[in-house]
């Protein structure tokens, strides 16, 4: 009785249940099992022997110092506590104005500075990318956070309004809004060691870095918004990924 009326609610709830569903096939097969322990810790014993895999995760950044970039400030601290950051947290959708550099800085390094979150076995798969349209002491266009340098390297110069617009279902979400950030994932980075599993890492850091983002721009009287809703090629596109090795995974919307 109990069984058939979970399956009335799925029914209700999802339509038509597909047996091929392709989130409950990945989620099964990203569950880890006392009898799959040595093929899924493979590449944990790989990452041990080799040096130069080692190397590589220390420095997990995408870097190109042939791009002017622009420096960052050290982040000033709030005076907000977190508790208040936490109680006045809400997603505003009212921009005005426009958005200062030294916020901008704050918001971006409290969201992926230096161990400013918790990543699977520090693999730290995640890169921020800033659409600026209206920030104070930054040109508009596309710019990629450098989180150890503390940098953000210009990738293309101008205003892309009508393509970021493009690549929203709803292109009035960014009425008035002064920029936006994306996080994105690049995969092998957690993979190569966790398999399936580090794909549910990339997602669970991704929400780490938008809540300090979030948090961040409470504590400083900025209006912000989480933005999941998004055509992921277009948006791709405009951060110059390709979608496969690295794929766009969340945003915030900063007034």
């Amino acid at each position: 009785m109990i069984a058939a009326a979970s399956t009335s609610l799925r029914s209700t709830v999802y339509g038509e249940i597909d047996l091929d569903d392709p989130a409950e096939l990945y989620h099964e097969a990203s569950k880890l099992y006392p009898a799959l322990r040595e093929r899924q810790a493979a590449g944990i014993v790989r990452l041990a022997q080799d040096d130069a895999l080692q190397a590589a995760a220390q420095h997990p950044v995408r870097r190109n110092r042939q791009l002017r970039s622009i420096e960052l400030d050290a982040p000033s601290p709030p005076a907000a506590s977190l508790w208040s950051a936490i109680a006045d947290r809400h997603s505003g959708h009212a921009f005005t104005g426009t958005l200062g550099i030294d916020a901008l800085a704050t918001m971006l390094l409290a969201g992926y500075g230096a161990r400013a979150v918790p990543s699977g076995g520090a693999l730290y798969p995640l890169e921020v990318y800033v659409a600026a349209r209206r920030v104070t002491g930054l040109p508009r266009g596309i710019l990629h956070l450098d989180p150890e340098r503390r940098v953000l390297e210009i990738l293309v110069e101008g205003d892309l309004a009508d393509e970021l617009d493009a690549a929203m279902p709803a292109p009035e979400v960014l009425a008035d809004a002064s920029a936006v950030i994306f996080v994105t994932a690049v995969f092998w980075r957690t993979r190569f060691k966790y398999g399936l599993r580090g794909y549910r890492f990339a997602l669970l850091e991704a929400g780490h870095v938008m809540q300090n983002v979030l948090l961040a721009a409470t504590a400083l009287g900025v209006t912000a918004f989480p933005l999941g809703g998004f055509y992921d090629a277009a948006v791709e596109e405009l951060l110059g990924v390709d979608g496969i090795d690295e794929s766009v995974l969340y945003g915030a919307v900063l007034g």
